[in-house]
């Protein structure tokens, strides 16, 4: 039976919370310090529940609050409903619920072991993964189809949501290992000169891609582009090295792994990539993720 039903007198329970606290306290003002009320409040719902009861559950003396034999009573099963209470919370909290993460493409495996990590802190989670460009994630976290996502900023539609960087990382030149370029410690702009990029439908991420245009520009290069549309790293991999005046613009953390392929930095400034953790701000997600790390 629900403790606010007529059946229990309509007792609320705050209200059997309040009476607990002022009860152990001893004294209205010592237990609205330590629940952080105001006593004229908390004296208030005391009187409200010794209605709903029908009887008095304190004696009022001149120092303070004493439980009579009705208050005891009812004090008992209050600790016993709280007890059980808390135990079945901590239960339901244990049970792993499943969060679907929406991941874009070319993150590196760290970051979606940073974001597990950051997410699974405090409460047990079944985290699945699932492909979504980082312009339709908005929506998707905005109607519920996914939990929480990981996208590239800037974002393109972060109306909504709760966001946190989980990336940031400068972007450097990605070209095969028997490039001319390859061998050197760092590259500059005007080494790319004539070079061609291998980039992605700019559809995926435009204000992402917007942002790296515009750097490229401001160091000079405006390079022609091969469009990569699949996704697939191995058709990537094929085109970078099928043509020796094409290179690609990754992290150092996305490219480690390919030892026909080099990593080179190259400034001065380079563009970044900074990639966000998402959710929908007034989800549970979006509350679980302001309060993770606090």
């Amino acid at each position: 039976m629900d403790p606010a039903s007529p059946g229990h007198g309509g007792l609320e329970l705050r209200q059997l919370r309040y009476f607990a606290a002022v009860a152990e306290a001893g004294t209205v003002t010592e237990a609205a310090r330590r629940l952080r009320i105001a006593q004229p409040s908390l004296s208030q719902q005391i009187a409200t529940l010794e209605r709903r009861v029908g009887t008095e559950l304190f004696r009022r003396l001149p120092r303070g609050m004493e439980l009579t034999e009705a208050g005891r009573l009812l004090l008992d099963g209050v600790n016993q409903a709280l007890d059980t209470l808390g135990s079945a919370v901590a239960a339901a909290r244990a049970v792993p619920v499943t969060a679907t993460v929406g991941v874009c493409r070319g993150v590196p495996p760290e970051v979606l072991e940073r974001a597990e990590r950051l997410l699974t802190a405090a409460r047990p989670l079944r985290v699945v993964h699932e492909q979504a460009d980082s312009a339709r994630q908005g929506e998707l976290l905005r109607t519920g189809a996914l939990s929480y996502g990981i996208l590239r900023a800037p974002a393109d539609d972060a109306t909504g949501l709760e966001v946190r960087v989980i990336g940031d990382e400068p972007l450097g030149v990605l070209l095969p290992r028997r490039h001319r370029l390859a061998a050197r410690p760092e590259l500059r702009w005007e080494d790319l000169a004539g070079l061609r990029l291998l980039w992605f439908p700019e559809r995926r991420a435009p204000a992402y891609a917007a942002a790296v245009r515009a750097r490229l520009a401001e160091h000079g290069w405006r390079p022609a582009t091969l469009a990569e549309d699949t996704g697939s790293h191995t058709l990537f991999r094929r085109a970078l090295l099928a043509h020796d005046d094409v290179v690609a613009l990754r992290t150092r953390s996305a490219s480690a792994t390919d030892t026909d392929l080099a990593w080179l930095p190259v400034g001065p400034r380079p563009p970044r990539e900074r990639l966000l953790l998402a959710a929908a701000a007034r989800s549970v997600w979006g509350r679980a993720l302001r309060e993770a790390g606090t």
